[in-house]
């Protein structure tokens, strides 16, 4: 009957997880959860029921034989780079009574029946909005116990019920934004209106002044007259005319002490004593 059971609750995940897209598998993990059923994951997660390695059962609480077994398996959501959720940055595996690291938060509980999610650990991740880093985690694996060297592009984090979890980090590619630009629209025929209009329109001779043009024209396409229209743009030749600096004669400074400084300078006040007024 045990047999039976577990064929009956690991052939359908199995080949769902086959079914994955390999194009995605890129894409950064934005969730993730422990479950103790299989069969009530939710549809969007992804589940790690297997060992990266040897392909063996990856049961985080696997015990005794005896009694109720217990399961409880790791599962992800992974979405394609948004810029309105968050992804998984790092995670961490901690014992049950350390202090959980700063900016981290615990994955305490199964996602379906809200029991302990793994025993005698912690298991700890990271999250962070997709617009302020450039690298997310992209995969967890677990490898078979006594395997501790994690394959190439893995990064080794810690064991649970001593199977060795590892993550992946991948780059963030931001989905492509078309903009549509709206083309100009096209020159209006000015001869016929002004041929109706009870004053003269402005010439459209060109200009013979230097410096920067003119925005003379509003949205609509009819010419305007702005305040800096007739204005010649010209330097002032006070700047430009250096021949000026030449017959300029500067004074010569003599170095004066602080005693020349208070003969030339000395004032006695004589004229306000004099019209101080007398005390009776």
């Amino acid at each position: 009957m045990y047999l039976i059971f577990t064929q009956q609750i690991f052939i359908p995940v199995t080949s769902r997880r086959i079914k994955i897209n390999m194009a995605d598998s890129d894409w950064p993990i934005t969730s993730v959860a422990v479950v103790t059923d299989l069969t009530k994951v939710p549809p969007a997660f992804i589940v790690i029921d297997r060992t990266y390695d040897k392909r063996q059962e990856a049961d985080l609480w696997q015990d005794g034989l005896f009694g109720r077994r217990v399961f409880r398996y790791l599962c992800v959501e992974r979405c394609a780079p948004s810029s309105g959720r968050d992804v998984l940055v790092d995670v961490a595996v901690v014992n049950e009574k350390d202090a959980v690291p700063a900016g981290f938060t615990c994955v305490d509980y199964t996602l379906d029946t809200r029991e302990k999610a793994v025993k005698k650990k912690t298991l700890c991740i990271r999250m962070m909005a997709s617009s302020l880093t450039s690298d997310a985690v992209s995969e967890l694996i677990l490898l078979s116990k006594g395997q501790r060297k994690p394959p190439m592009g893995y990064t080794l984090v810690g064991d649970l019920n001593n199977m060795a979890l590892c993550y992946k980090m991948s780059r963030i590619i931001a989905p492509v934004q078309r903009q549509e630009v709206q083309g100009s629209s096209p020159p209006i025929n000015m001869s016929n209106i002004a041929a109706n209009l009870p004053y003269a329109m402005p010439g459209t001779a060109r200009s013979t002044k230097t410096g920067p043009p003119e925005r003379a024209f509003s949205n609509l396409g009819f010419a305007t007259v702005t305040p800096m229209s007739g204005v010649p743009f010209k330097i002032n030749p006070k700047i430009t005319d250096l021949s000026d600096l030449a017959d300029i004669t500067i004074p010569q400074i003599y170095n004066k002490t602080l005693g020349d400084l208070e003969r030339q300078y000395e004032y006695d006040f004589a004229t306000e004593r004099s019209v101080k007024p007398t005390r009776y």
